[in-house]
């Protein structure tokens, strides 16, 4: 029997693809319904019909998994801004905004995935930067260009915030690929408005934000405007 041509996917890597995009599929349901303490590759194995060994021909170990669940949910919350913003005003400002929007509105309809990333830890997991760093480091730059980006435009002012000039630390330093980074606000700035954000968000995802207001999606429009102002945002 012939080679297969370069490029093509072979029968056997179809069938482990979709294997492994099974694998995820209960994992995620787990998270889903168990919560981040609940993940069972047992219990995987037996949803899927499979012994706990056959499981570890595709992943080597639970972390392994969860890395890659972590990363699909990163690339995933990526996705989704990135199409936002294609189809949202160009505008520095309108498209700060779209991101948070589009944020949200991922994390709220991905509550597990939005906890595996930014919620409660897995007991036992502790993410390597190689591993996850990639893709968290892509969302990075995502809100870091935009709010670079208003500062360009004008639409942004950092000197009119409360944040002074900080030291970056070796996790943003390793993100950036540079050792040398000058003393500024704006890492901060970023800093402290997507984590506004995020916490906001959580408060939605893992608290009774949403039973103490009657309509979160205007306290989250008045927040995002608030968030923004501390930012230096002409709005």
């Amino acid at each position: 029997m012939p080679d297969p041509a370069p490029g093509t996917v072979t029968r056997r890597a179809e069938r482990r693809a979709a294997t492994v995009a099974e694998i995820k599929s209960h994992a995620r349901q787990q998270l889903a319904t168990e919560g981040t303490g609940g993940l069972s590759l047992r219990g995987i194995a037996r949803s899927m019909r499979m012994s706990p060994a056959a499981l570890f021909r595709y992943f080597d170990n639970q972390t392994a998994l969860v890395t890659a669940l972590c990363v699909d949910a990163y690339d995933a919350l990526n996705d989704a801004i990135t199409e936002a913003q294609a189809n949202a005003d160009p505008n520095p400002t309108a498209q700060w905004r779209t991101l948070c929007l589009a944020t949200r509105h991922w994390s709220l309809n991905h509550p597990a995935d939005f906890a595996l990333i930014n919620g409660t830890p897995i007991p036992g997991f502790e993410a390597r930067p190689e591993d996850t760093g990639p893709a968290a480091g892509r969302l990075l730059t995502l809100v870091s260009s935009g709010y670079l980006a208003a500062i360009a435009s004008g639409a942004a002012d950092p000197s009119a915030t409360q944040v002074p000039p900080l030291t970056a630390g070796p996790l943003l330093k390793s993100l950036l690929a540079t050792d040398s980074l000058p003393d500024t606000p704006i890492p901060g700035i970023i800093l402290n408005g997507w984590a506004s954000i995020l916490g906001f968000i959580a408060a939605e995802v893992f608290g009774s934000l949403t039973s103490l207001i009657a309509n979160p999606d205007a306290l989250f429009d008045a927040h995002l405007r608030t968030v923004m102002q501390g930012m230096g945002f002409s709005q």
